[in-house]
């Protein structure tokens, strides 16, 4: 009876209904917490997940995979709006790719462009029935039905949009639409991080090829003269395993008597140039660029180094060049000037003799004149055929010859200097293919050089001697000429550079350093070669030797 009257109590009372009505509520207000908690953690997700090195379909798969349990998608795909353009450029799955990455999407019947340009989120459902944009004829062959299309806003400027599809209709509340608009918050800021940070790594990149690329030397230092980048050019050059980290004082003004360009540059904030012997055989322009903070303050310096030593070399033969050619000029005026009256004596002392008869005893002193003037017209003809420029033609030549017609120039120069020239021709030394006017050019060269070396001592018997012959090198045979003297001789550290551009042993008003470097190279371009042999107060001996056929 007390039960029945409490059932009756509650009925009219509603007690039980409220109780109900309140677990109902409850249980609901915990579901969409659980539901707003998702959506935070998946927001949480995206943005740690969405890093700017990683390939954007690795992204936008993170993305689809957070959503699919509370929407279920099928396909997710990002277009970016470049140059006016809206431009599709990923998506996920790829093998849901309706569009090609790339394609632009025109701004007619266009979904897309619907909310970019109203900044609205669009939902849209369609069948093949009631086509009407431009999307809907791609996807549908896709099986992809409802498309939520979200534009990407950053900075009140559109990025780009994000578009969702799915098979089946998704019913999207107010809550639904709230949480996409601040996941293409997010995403927007996310996808314009990226693009800022792909534009800068670009940017690096094709700095750092044109770095790499310059063939000059590129070297940048800190404020301590400590190298903190350099090309590939640099590295080639110093042929040293790391450059990073080194004293660019000690790399480039250790030997060196100029005042450190670094120093100079750093200490007035100015540019400056310099040209160094940067290595024993290399001679480079170097210029100092200070790079300066905005105290005025420099903190480092940026430094271009260009190996002009090849140039310097051009520019020397050139002006060697240059003489020969002033030489050949004056020889032909003096020959043109003694020619006649040369003519003149020898046909004299022809007519002498012959009117004299060998038995009178001033015919020796005729002859003599004879002789004399002979010597002076061979003299002007080799400076004449020595001087003039010749074209780089080869030819049948003689060692022996070559020797004869270089004494006939600078003999007398060196017998003055109380040296005796000894002569060792082998007898029918066959001729070689080769420049006559280069030979010439080595042996002078090696004369010379043979007669420095023994005017640096006194103290004995001054010998050169030129000797021809045949001989076999690298297992082929040729012929060669030998300057030999019985000089100073050299140091092997010395003979390690002897052919290196503008290495020199000798006073600077002496010589340049490029005798031996250009008769090497000579040499080398008739396939031939100079062999050295020397011991330190012993003398020298240099061989130029060729093959038969150049």
């Amino acid at each position: 009876m007390f039960h029945e009257k409490e059932a009756v109590i509650e009925k009219l009372t509603g007690v039980k209904s409220s109780k109900k009505s309140y677990y109902t509520e409850l249980k609901r207000t915990i579901a969409e917490l659980e539901r707003k908690n998702k959506k935070l953690e998946i927001l949480s997700d995206i943005a740690k997940g969405f890093h700017v090195h990683r390939p954007i379909q690795e992204s936008l798969e993170r993305v689809i995979s957070q959503l699919y349990d509370m929407y279920p998608m099928q396909r997710i795909s990002l277009s970016l709006l470049i140059d006016g353009e809206l431009q599709l450029q990923s998506m996920y799955p790829e093998i849901l790719a309706p569009f090609p990455v790339g394609t632009i999407f025109p701004k007619e019947k266009s979904l897309y462009w619907k909310a970019a340009e109203r900044d609205i989120i669009v939902i849209h459902e369609f069948d093949e029935s009631t086509i009407h944009f431009k999307e809907e004829i791609a996807l549908a062959r896709i099986n992809i039905y409802h498309l939520c299309i979200v534009p990407l806003i950053v900075k009140e400027e559109l990025v780009g949009v994000l578009s969702f599809g799915s098979e089946n209709r998704i019913n999207y509340d107010i809550s639904d639409i709230e949480f996409l608009r601040q996941l293409s918050d997010h995403l927007a800021v996310l996808v314009e991080n990226a693009r800022l940070y792909q534009a800068v790594l670009q940017g690096r990149d094709e700095w750092e090829q044109t770095f790499q690329a310059v063939a000059d030397i590129l070297i940048l230092t800190d404020r301590n003269q400590r190298i903190v980048r350099c090309n590939k050019a640099a590295n080639d050059f110093f042929h040293v395993e790391e450059l990073i980290g080194r004293s660019f004082h000690e790399l480039i003004c250790r030997e060196s008597h100029h005042p450190c360009p670094f120093e100079d540059s750093f200490y007035t904030n100015e540019m400056k140039n310099y040209q160094l012997t940067v290595q024993p055989e290399r001679v480079c322009d170097i210029q100092t660029f200070p790079v300066i903070d905005e105290t005025q303050t420099s903190i480092g310096m940026v430094i271009y180094i260009k190996d002009v030593t090849e140039k310097i070399r051009t520019q020397a033969q050139l002006q060697h060049s240059g003489k020969l050619a002033a030489i050949g000029e004056m020889a032909a005026g003096v020959a043109h000037e003694l020619n006649s009256p040369l003519t003149a004596i020898l046909g004299n002392t022809q007519l002498l003799k012959r009117s004299l008869g060998r038995e009178n005893t001033n015919y020796n002193l005729v002859e003599g004149i004879e002789r004399s003037g002979n010597r002076c017209k061979t003299t002007i003809k080799n400076l004449l055929s020595f001087s003039r420029p010749e074209k780089n033609e080869t030819t049948q030549c003689s060692f022996q010859q070559a020797a004869e017609d270089v004494l006939s120039l600078i003999g007398f120069q060196i017998e003055r200097e109380q040296i005796t020239i000894n002569k060792k021709f082998a007898p029918d030394l066959p001729s070689i293919e080769g420049s006559p006017h280069q030979i010439e050019q080595i042996l002078i060269n090696l004369l010379l050089n043979a007669k420095d070396a023994l005017l640096s001592k006194k103290d004995y018997k001054r010998i050169i001697t030129i000797e021809t012959g045949i001989m076999e090198h690298a297992q082929e045979k040729g012929n060669y000429i030998c300057v030999k003297d019985n000089g100073i001789g050299m140091e092997e550290n010395v003979m390690n550079n002897i052919f290196k551009p503008f290495y020199s042993t000798k006073y600077k008003q002496k010589g340049t350093g490029l005798g031996l470097s250009v008769s090497i190279d000579i040499a080398k371009s008739h396939n031939g070669t100079i062999l050295v042999s020397s011991k330190k107060g012993s003398g020298s001996e240099f061989t130029l030797w060729l093959p038969e056929r150049g």
